[in-house]
């Protein structure tokens, strides 16, 4: 009996070889180091009476930093948020969360 997979056999490649690829790939693209949390407070006031919390961080992160923080938050608190300027407003009132 033959085998029907016997002419595929040349084509594989090890797994040892598909590597260094992926190596190289994630040595170019690193994630931004996690900002710092300065200060959270709330705030009411201009947002229709909903209560929000201000974030700011010490130094000055880099938008990516602050984008990876702040998608790191909202999935783990489960709220909604935006950057806005230097800061990060989250829903609610998130101040115990954050400590």
């Amino acid at each position: 009996m033959q085998n029907p997979f016997a002419s595929l056999a040349g084509l594989k490649t090890s797994p040892a070889a598909a590597e260094p690829e992926k190596k190289a790939e994630s040595e170019s693209v690193r994630k931004p180091e996690m900002p710092v949390v300065q200060s959270a407070r709330i705030e009411r006031a201009q947002r229709g009476g909903k209560t929000v919390t201000v974030v700011t961080f010490r130094g000055e992160p880099s938008v990516e930093a602050k984008k990876l923080w702040l998608k790191t938050m909202k999935k783990s608190l489960g709220v909604g948020g935006a950057i806005e300027g230097e800061t990060v407003i989250l829903q609610g009132d998130q101040r115990e969360s954050l400590k």
